[in-house]
């Protein structure tokens, strides 16, 4: 049996030691930060913080893993954004809060930045997410983000204005980290702008909340994801055969 959880990155060391002081003993697996066995039980861990556990004793494994791991005093919120590399569809920013009485129950779904799973897992993932989490979204449609390119002429001045709106509604005085797309912070010292972000719970999962309705965008509209050369030979041609209609289904600015 395979159990799959978020090991939260303070943990790394607690855990292996944990384990290392209940008899296990390491092994080599490749891309692995460390992996530990007993008795035909294995625990590995990955960069992502994704600690895949095998064998009979999994279950009761994870369940003595999760016991390690402090509850939040306070509820945790992270943000992220889908699309802003992707000829078609939409720009889609997601804040997600996690409360304490659900923070565990999230790591036992094993959320990791989205850019690491399949269309098909992150689809299952969110879906049980879903009743655990608390996520705000705003999308700004290619018509829209057309318009907003005109004036502003830089994506992350976008991205600025989204995040921005949901900021608003997340209340004073909380915490809420953001992964950095730009250099500077433009929020305010309530917000934890940093690079590599996913490696926070929060974080990752409203990477994943934000990739999954872009996806489900895309879909609608029978569209491709990405932005290589045949994408865009698709947008060039769709633009030339109806300019009025390719605004409102692709980031014209993506074309000059």
């Amino acid at each position: 049996m395979n159990v799959s959880l978020r090991l939260p990155e303070e943990y790394y060391k607690q855990v292996k030691e944990y384990l290392m002081g209940r008899g296990f003993q390491e092994r080599e697996v490749q891309y692995a930060l460390w992996s530990v066995c007993r008795e035909g039980t294995c625990a590995t861990l990955y960069p992502s913080g994704a600690l895949l556990l095998q064998g009979e004793e999994s279950e009761h494994l994870a369940d003595l893993i999760l016991s390690l791991i402090k509850t939040p005093h306070k509820v945790i919120i992270g943000c992220d954004e889908s699309g802003k590399g992707d000829v078609f569809g939409p720009l889609v920013v997601c804040c997600v809060v996690i409360s304490p009485s659900s923070y565990k129950k999230v790591l036992s779904i094993g959320p990791k930045d989205c850019k690491l799973l399949k269309d098909e897992e992150l689809y299952k993932k969110v879906k049980s997410l879903s009743g655990l989490v608390d996520a705000r979204c705003v999308i700004y449609e290619p018509e829209l983000l057309n318009q907003l390119y005109q004036t502003l002429k830089n994506l992350n001045r976008i991205l600025d204005k989204a995040y921005s709106e949901l900021i608003k509604g997340l209340g004073q005085g909380v915490e809420i980290r953001i992964d950095a797309y730009s250099l500077r912070n433009p929020f305010g010292s309530n917000v934890i702008f940093e690079p590599k972000g996913e490696r926070d719970i929060a974080v990752s999962v409203a990477s994943m909340f934000a990739r999954a309705k872009f996806l489900e965008w895309l879909k609608r509209y029978g569209l491709p994801k990405g932005a290589s050369k045949s994408v865009m030979k698709v947008a060039k041609e769709m633009f030339q055969k109806d300019p009025k209609n390719a605004k409102k289904l692709l980031k014209t600015f993506f074309l000059d």
